[in-house]
């Protein structure tokens, strides 16, 4: 796959994730509305935690990560019956697998409840709604981890768009059961009408998977249960699944572990980290998991050639992408903060406290985007050369860093919910730089190519700063208010603004990533291109 291709694929899941993560807002939006920064929503968030946790374990993280290297080789080497065989079997393991997790799950909520909110102790009410939580959403992970081995099954063959937009199927399933339920048994949206949208998650997930099937039986795949782990091919799909469980999942493990912290601090502190990791993990969705899972396929074929010098240009190419997008995505989240948070969220029960909570931190979370979003990339890349040891220690480290940083931001300086945030985003920076090292120590330097190319990223953005800084301080010269109009205009300026700002500044320079993005656009629209 060459450079446009990558870029194009990019694009295109990139359009697909957009919709998905737009979808995802509108739940979102539909949960403070009817429950607000409450305890109820506390409760649920909390419940959804661990499922969430073990679907980046067993399922979008790292099975799918270590699936899709093996399966797009055999694709490559023995053909599509070879493929499909291993796909067959992975499903059979998994559905056995799971099984058991889910009815522990099931069986320990209460466990697992202490041990993650062990802040509401002195509420049992929201305890035991937390627990009754836990137990619907535990079978979530079931059906997710069906969803995600058909993207992975659906990637490898080349098809990118649809496994893409599957989610939004959740997030819709999710949103009409929910609501529909609970306007029916709950119309007041009491602790019932949160049993209901629980019920419309599990709904949704199941959906998720389900319009992938047609695609795959449409490719020549036929699901049978098929059992052999004497298989080579299901054993690596194990082996690297191994350490990859530790390698991709540290940010959600991270996350579990600022929502134990967070269960210390007042009512709606863990519905703000949330609501905040929401608005970080669009340009995450958008630019790292986009550009990974474009590349991810390609560099697995290369790895098997051992073409080390395309697959580090490979790299370092989606490495480019990634920072000329999260970089600015980076900033703009944080300057524009308060207003984005009061438009897409202070509706309902939901007002201005928790909107400054969230905006607070948003900006925590901000500064390790590009962190975030380069784990992403770099974590697949040492699947393919079958190092997944390197990714899991890292990972390994990061939450030993996250729970110290949680230690010393929560309960030695009091910085509440937004140190959390700060602690995960020094935690991902961390992680990033250690895996561009060893990536660097197994191939070649990094490139100057790839240094020039950041310093005119940090050029643009410096400019787009300063165009944002500018527009925000202008409105409040003006005096311009804080109702909801007032905060999309200055939404609205402030991105036009600041992005206006950051692609001219970038084509003067001569960014090529921005100048192929470009070119592609124009191509795919038949427009004219900006002037320069």
């Amino acid at each position: 796959m060459n450079d446009e291709k990558m870029i194009g694929a990019a694009g295109r899941v990139s359009v697909a994730v957009m919709g998905s993560r737009i979808l995802g807002l509108v739940r979102d939006q539909v949960f403070v509305f009817c429950f607000g920064g409450s305890r109820l929503l506390d409760a649920f968030v909390m419940a959804f935690r661990i499922p969430n946790l073990l679907r980046d374990l067993f399922a979008e993280g790292a099975l799918s990560s270590a699936f899709v290297t093996v399966f797009a080789r055999k694709k490559a080497v023995e053909g599509d019956e070879a493929a499909w065989r291993l796909g067959r079997r992975i499903m059979t393991l998994q559905c056995a697998a799971l099984t058991v997790i889910v009815l522990l799950g099931v069986l320990f909520a209460p466990v697992i409840v202490d041990l993650i909110a062990h802040g509401w102790r002195t509420d049992p009410d929201k305890m035991e709604l937390t627990i009754t939580l836990t137990r619907i959403l535990f079978p979530f992970i079931l059906v997710v981890a069906f969803a995600a081995l058909a993207m992975g099954m659906l990637n490898a063959c080349g098809r990118f768009g649809l496994p893409a937009s599957a989610s939004s199927f959740f997030n819709l399933g999710s949103i009409l059961v929910g609501v529909g339920l609970a306007l029916h048994f709950d119309p007041q949206f009491g602790s019932r009408a949160m049993i209901c949208m629980a019920v419309g998650t599990l709904a949704g997930g199941a959906l998720q998977w389900l319009v992938q099937v047609p695609a795959l039986r449409n490719l020549g795949y036929r699901y049978r249960p098929e059992w052999n782990l004497r298989d080579p091919a299901v054993r690596e799909v194990l082996a690297l699944m191994g350490p990859a469980v530790v390698g991709v999942s540290a940010v959600q493990v991270n996350v579990v572990v600022n929502s134990i912290f967070a269960s210390e601090l007042q009512d709606g502190a863990v519905t703000w980290l949330v609501l905040a990791f929401r608005l970080i993990q669009l340009p995450i969705g958008l630019f790292g998991v986009a550009i990974s899972t474009a590349a991810l396929p390609s560099l697995a074929v290369d790895a098997v050639l051992q073409d080390r010098q395309v697959f580090q240009a490979r790299v370092e190419q989606a490495l480019r992408l990634n920072a000329a997008l999260c970089i600015p995505a980076a900033c703009g989240l944080a300057i524009l903060s308060v207003p984005l948070v009061a438009v897409l969220f202070e509706h309902g029960r939901f007002d201005q406290t928790g909107t400054m909570g969230t905006a607070w931190v948003l900006c925590g979370y901000a500064v390790g985007l590009i962190g975030y979003a380069s784990v992403k990339i770099l974590a697949p890349a040492f699947y393919a050369l079958n190092r997944s040891w390197v990714p899991m220690w890292v990972s390994l480290a990061s939450i030993v860093t996250t729970i110290t940083l949680n230690w010393f931001f929560v309960r030695r300086l009091h910085t509440g919910p937004a140190g959390l945030a700060l602690a995960t985003s020094f935690t991902a920076l961390f992680s990033a730089a250690i895996l561009v090292s060893a990536l660097t120590h197994a191939l070649d330097a990094i490139s100057r190519k790839t240094w020039t190319a950041l310093g005119k990223i940090l050029i643009a953005t410096g400019a787009m700063c300063a165009v944002l800084g500018l527009s925000q301080w202008a409105c409040q010269v003006l005096g311009v208010g804080h109702h909801f109009w007032a905060n999309m205009g200055r939404l609205l300026v402030g991105i036009a603004g600041g992005g206006v700002a950051y692609l001219y500044v970038a084509k003067k320079l001569a960014l090529e990533e921005i100048l192929h993005a470009e070119g592609l656009l124009v191509k795919k629209l038949g427009l004219g291109g900006m002037p320069s």
